[in-house]
């Protein structure tokens, strides 16, 4: 068992490894499982559980991120389905995002289609509000994301 008392100020999904090790120095045991709440179901957190093969039960950020503000009514990344080998996205509509840059800081690749494709699309108003086209990233750890989410039940 650990706990933490923060100012509002503080990001509190950083503080699951410390909270982790607190435990461990406090018990004496290993921690098998993590129970948190929103804030701390980042990609950060979930690959250091996949890391430690901790169990962990926490709603992803990410998915309640993409159901409000700017992306609120459009199509969430789990619409687009990944090609293994072709290495691209296939959107709602068919059409291929390849890939367009690495975001070395995010440790994800970013793959896009050009506006001109998508303004001839019938689900672009479902699609995107990008004045761009439509973009989707992949971390360079998505599967093990991936297996954490699903195991959070929040993939």
């Amino acid at each position: 068992m650990a706990t933490e008392m923060t100012t509002g100020g503080v990001n509190e999904a950083h503080r699951l490894e410390a909270l982790v090790t607190t435990h461990k120095n406090t018990t004496n045991r290993s921690v098998e499982t993590v129970v948190a709440d929103t804030k701390y179901g980042t990609v950060a957190n979930y690959l250091y559980c996949y890391d430690r093969g901790i169990e962990a039960h926490m709603p992803d950020l990410k998915r309640t991120q993409e159901q409000s503000g700017l992306r609120s009514g459009i199509f969430g990344e789990e619409a687009f389905s990944y090609e293994s080998d072709t290495d691209t996205y296939r959107c709602p509509g068919g059409k291929a995002l390849r890939r367009r840059s690495h975001k070395e800081k995010r440790q994800a690749i970013e793959y896009a289609i050009k506006f001109k494709i998508c303004k001839e699309c019938p689900l672009i108003e479902q699609c995107t509000k990008s004045k761009t086209g439509r973009s989707v990233k992949r971390h360079i750890r998505q599967q093990e994301l991936d297996v954490m989410r699903q195991k959070a039940g929040s993939a």
